[in-house]
């Protein structure tokens, strides 16, 4: 999971090493994190041509190695290159980055239809609600660790080289459990891929998936254009240090795993397309507060960032239950492929729109602080509206909205969506009282 958490677009040690230690500019980063992003799209050309080869168990651990040889050669690269935007070091991170955001994007894909295999439908909102809880665990334990040593060694190379070399050293425990790992729950050998294009056929003809690529692939761009640089905003303009900052960002992930299982029941019980519309406008209700958020009021993001990890979550569990449940049997692997590709390339436009445009606006005059929060505003209006595109993505056997927010208003849902169960027991729930046994009968 810690190399796994520093491969995502945008991760602020990354934006930390990249920004402050390497120096590099808002429009260079930009590029840089949308790396992910183009491989994603990009990789729709090799992985259903390896799945006709390989199976998805084989596929997920062959990209895992791969995943883990980029990170070993930017560990030993690292203490060779200049601070600077030089033609060595730019070359450098643009393909070691490359080979990790490459093999990363694989193995998504063949994580995605290993998963479908193994986990039945009637289980999957509780089980991965339950597994993304243990998940943001360890990976609160990873952050928390990544604090310290920033804050212990000042930022310096050192903290992230022993930072990289430990996450490192985990992904090989990783991979290593996962080649221990059943093919499927089934004692059949899984049917094999059909050709590729029978497979496309297959996916242009289901309107539900496709509609539903379409609302990801908005969403993507949404999420995206400003997203990645909330660390950069905290570090030039709230004048956080990268410790700090990692802290606010360990409040989400803490939040995110009191909730999880909860929104997997109500995934379970309501379906993916409404509880996902619910905890998206919930999200962005939360996250429009960034709009306000300077160096006077830093209060607010102790508001931000755990009701942030609270609504996320549901969001993100329901999206790979509904790509799992949407995916047609005849086409898994290309279903799949199609819906990271498509949704991937118009995420790659957002760090890249949003850096051209942050940066464009700053060089005209305007304060740096005000375009952020323009910037935040906008995003959020945004992804809000992404919530339209949504509602159109017909799910089998989904609730409907207003069942879901009628849910949500029952006082037990909502605590348990805070991690309040414990205390909402104590206070609705009257204790039983025992009464004293009857006196034995006389004679």
């Amino acid at each position: 999971m810690p190399l796994v958490v520093l491969s995502q677009p945008g991760n602020f040690v990354l934006a930390a090493l990249l920004t402050t230690l390497f120096a590099f500019s808002t429009r260079t980063y930009g590029f840089i994190t949308s790396l992910p992003y183009w491989f994603n799209f990009l990789q729709v050309l090799l992985t259903p041509l390896l799945a006709q080869r390989l199976h998805a168990r084989s596929m997920t651990i062959v990209s895992a190695w791969l995943h883990f040889a980029g990170w070993v050669a930017l560990l030993v690269a690292l203490p060779f290159l200049a601070p600077g935007e030089n033609t060595v070091t730019l070359a450098v991170f643009f393909t070691v980055l490359s080979v990790v955001a490459l093999s990363g994007a694989i193995n998504g894909v063949a994580w995605n239809a290993w998963m479908q295999e193994c986990i039945p439908v009637r289980l999957r909102g509780t089980y991965f609600g339950f597994r993304n809880r243990l998940l943001y665990l360890s990976q609160f334990a990873f952050m928390l660790g990544v604090s310290g040593l920033l804050a212990w060694l000042n930022g310096s190379l050192l903290a992230y080289q022993l930072l990289f070399g430990g996450a490192i050293l985990v992904r090989i425990v990783s991979v290593l459990a996962q080649q221990r790992m059943l093919d499927s729950t089934s004692a059949r050998a899984p049917a094999p891929e059909s050709p590729w294009r029978v497979q496309i056929g297959v996916v242009w003809h289901d309107v539900a998936l496709v509609r539903f690529i379409v609302f990801a692939s908005v969403m993507g761009f949404a999420t995206n254009l400003v997203g990645p640089f909330v660390p950069v905003f905290m570090f030039a303009e709230l004048h956080l240090s990268a410790a700090y900052t990692n802290l606010l960002i360990l409040l989400g992930i803490v939040g995110a795993a009191l909730t999880f299982p909860t929104w997997g029941r109500l995934l379970d019980r309501h379906g993916n397309v409404p509880v996902m519309i619910v905890s998206v406008i919930l999200w962005q209700l939360t996250q429009v507060l960034m709009g306000w958020s300077t160096s006077q009021n830093l209060w607010l993001l102790y508001v931000i960032m755990p009701t942030g990890g609270f609504f996320l979550a549901g969001y993100g569990i329901g999206l790979f239950g509904l790509l799992l449940k949407l995916t047609p049997p005849g086409a898994r692997t290309m279903g799949m492929a199609l819906f990271v590709s498509l949704s991937s390339l118009a995420a790659a436009f957002g760090p890249i729109t949003g850096g051209y445009l942050i940066t464009a606006a700053v060089a005209r005059g305007f304060s740096p602080l005000a375009v952020y929060h323009v910037a935040f505003f906008a995003s959020s209006l945004l992804i809000t509206l992404c919530c339209f595109l949504l509602h159109r993505v017909r799910e089998p056997n989904s609730a409907g909205l207003s069942e879901v927010v009628g849910a949500m208003r029952n006082v037990r849902t909502m605590a348990s969506l805070f991690g309040l169960s414990f205390l909402v027991n104590q206070v609705f729930i009257r204790p039983a009282v025992r009464r004293p046994a009857p006196p034995p009968n006389a004679g």
